[in-house]
């Protein structure tokens, strides 16, 4: 890094190197892109951070930041890091009581937030929240009759920045010289799928050594393009948007809105890319659930030449030479299909894209790498940014090899533990946590997993979700949950085993999108949610789901019984986390009659539903679910 470590410094770097002359960022407003320089993100980082220290930001001082992804939240995360601020990173969908957990916990001054939605949020729990100084909001649109003197606009704060720098001239510059890389860069929360979540404190040195690292595995170049959708509070976001950028000086993108991410990205063409596993789950159940839709020939074409793509795939990563004759069949299957179907999700021009956050279906793995998108399987945490990154030695079952100057080991009960730079500091306010998880400078993860042979590690589960059935066999619900999201009918799965069950049963959540086209294509009349997830027809196309799964897992893990829940996993009801992950325990108590009648051989049990209407009145409703036996196979 030649002296640039820290975020500010190496923002101060570009600007001297590019200046006007190469675009930073790129966003979209009215359907068309506008471009800002690296001079132009310096100068904005700059006055909002004066901005922040002329309203009394001191050095160690906590900024939340929550909204869509923008240019605005960059602006203010280089700002107040330039100026001795820490970063909190939030998610946009956080509800009012886990907006104040986490802004009370991490003692936040300043709350930098997106839009109306965002402000009332905050103005909510104000009172709640006596150390908060101002809310600094970057769309003024509904906020014209908001008068309250803790709100504050972007571009107000701005103003008093240019202030500031007329009157302290050199002093933002002078701030960003006194940084260095132990200073606290980050304070971003864990998933808590079982306890509170915890403030993970990410240094400079914590991430830029990660990035490093994995810049030895696949190359950033200088003209490559990424896309900023992802939360800030999610580490991959900070990888990706904030500091790859910032070392190589790529530029990025931002959708114009989260509904248009998809056709935004096809108009600008990444070149690398990170999505996590539900992302890419999500972009397979579509791709496929189009083509059990489409006609005859297409049907025919996909089915043809797919095994090429699969065959091509299983050459590439067992390192084999391929045949004059397998290219040639490759690229004519290329040209014909894989590149439309990239095209399609403005995919083209990858050249190397991530999946993180939790296990990846492996049959969602080999069917985008058949279709020829470079991913790479990534497994970091929030206390640590890069573990493990498999690059081109991409191998089905592993998440590849320790990154660049890490190290990894297993524990005697199996656990997976890392060292290096990129290990965090500690978790904020909790001493007694972070004892527990750093132990002689060895991170425990909390995962559970072995080294293979080659060095690759294999990741199976959270340790704690590790269980065994009554007689004594070892079950990883993660490993049969992942298998059934591959599925284009299947949005959620959560298998349910434990010492006090003898077999696996799941719950499974139905993708109501793809299952309502597929009943309207097979005129099966329904209407709302419920009533499409507990038809027969439904019921039976799942059970075919569950037996493709259950012929390619052990015998032990295979499911016996399964029912179709009549609503979807919810985050703002604690069932998942804001990364989309399976809060399990919470799960297990909420559900606990239903599992309960599973278990004691009750073919139908009464549940309680909540329907929402279209003109938004509510009521609640006894529903029956069923519960089929897989090895009876209820189908006719």
């Amino acid at each position: 890094m030649a002296g640039e470590d820290t975020f500010p410094k190496l923002l101060k770097r570009n600007c001297e190197r590019w200046g006007d002359k190469k675009v930073a960022l790129r966003f979209k407003d009215f359907g068309i892109w506008w471009p800002y320089t690296w001079k132009d993100y310096y100068e904005k980082a700059k006055l909002f951070g004066l901005g922040l220290k002329s309203l009394g930001l001191e050095r160690g001082d906590k900024v939340s930041v929550i909204g869509d992804n923008a240019p605005e939240a960059f602006f203010a995360e280089l700002g107040a890091q330039a100026v001795g601020g820490i970063e909190v990173g939030l998610y946009t969908d956080a509800i009012g009581l886990e907006l104040k957990y986490l802004v009370e916990h991490s003692d936040t001054k300043f709350a930098v937030v997106d839009d109306q939605e965002q402000v009332d949020k905050f103005l909510q729990i104000r009172h709640e929240l006596p150390q908060l100084t101002k809310i600094i909001y970057w769309d003024s649109k509904g906020l014209s009759n908001y008068d309250d003197p803790l709100l504050i606009s972007f571009s107000r704060v701005c103003e008093l920045g240019e202030r500031y720098d007329k009157e302290q001239p050199g002093f933002f510059e002078k701030c960003i010289r006194e940084g260095n890389d132990d200073d606290v860069a980050l304070l971003l929360y864990t998933s808590g799928t079982r306890d509170l979540p915890k403030g993970a404190i990410l240094t400079y040195r914590n991430i830029l050594s990660a990035l490093e690292a994995v810049m030895k595995i696949d190359s950033w170049t200088e003209d490559a393009k990424t896309f900023s959708f992802l939360p800030l509070a999610w580490i991959p976001e900070q990888v990706f948007g904030i500091g790859g950028p910032l070392l190589t000086g790529c530029s990025v993108s931002f959708p114009e809105q989260p509904e248009t991410v998809q056709t935004d990205v096809r108009e600008i063409g990444p070149t690398q890319l990170s999505y996590g596993a539900r992302q890419w789950e999500s972009l397979t159940s579509m791709m496929q659930a189009q083509i059990s839709e489409s006609g005859f020939f297409n049907k025919f074409v996909f089915n043809l030449l797919l095994p090429i793509g699969y065959k091509w795939a299983d050459l590439i990563t067992s390192d084999k030479k391929a045949s004059i004759f397998w290219r040639f069949l490759h690229t004519l299957a290329d040209w014909v299909l894989f590149r439309h179907i990239r095209d399609d999700m403005g995919l083209s021009h990858l050249r190397f894209a991530w999946t993180s956050a939790a296990s990846l279906s492996p049959d969602s793995f080999r069917l985008l790498q058949a279709i020829g998108i470079p991913l790479r399987a990534h497994y970091a945490s929030t206390e640590v940014c890069a573990i493990c990154n498999s690059g081109k030695e991409f191998k089905m079952e592993t998440v590849g090899r320790p990154v660049p100057g890490t190290k990894v080991k297993i524990s005697e009960e199996g656990e997976i533990l890392v060292r290096g730079d990129q290990v965090f500091k500690g978790y904020y306010k909790d001493p007694e946590a972070t004892s527990k998880a750093i132990k002689d400078g060895w991170f425990h993860t909390g995962d559970a997993g072995f080294l293979d042979d080659n060095g690759h590690l294999i990741f199976l589960d959270r340790l704690a979700d590790l269980t065994e059935l009554g007689g004594g066999a070892k079950v990883a619900p993660q490993y049969i949950e992942s298998r059934l999201r591959f599925s284009p009918y299947i949005k959620d799965a959560i298998a349910i085993a434990d010492k006090e069950k003898n077999f696996v049963s799941t719950l499974v959540t139905i993708s109501f999108e793809n299952v309502g086209r597929w009943a309207e294509k097979n005129r099966i009349p329904y209407t709302t949610y419920i009533d499409l997830s507990q038809k027969k027809e439904v019921y039976d196309l799942i059970y075919r789901e569950i037996l493709r799964v259950n012929k390619v897992i052990p015998n032990i893990s295979r499911i016996q019984k399964f029912v179709l829940l009549h609503k979807e996993f919810d985050p703002d009801e604690s069932e998942l986390t804001r990364t989309r992950k399976l809060r399990r325990d919470f799960i297990k108590s909420r559900y606990s009659e239903l599992i309960a009648g599973i278990y004691s051989g009750m073919a139908e049990i009464s549940v309680a539903a909540q329907v929402r209407y279209q003109d938004g009145r509510a009521a609640e409703v006894r529903t029956g679910v069923r519960v089929m036996n897989v090895d009876e196979g209820q189908l006719k």
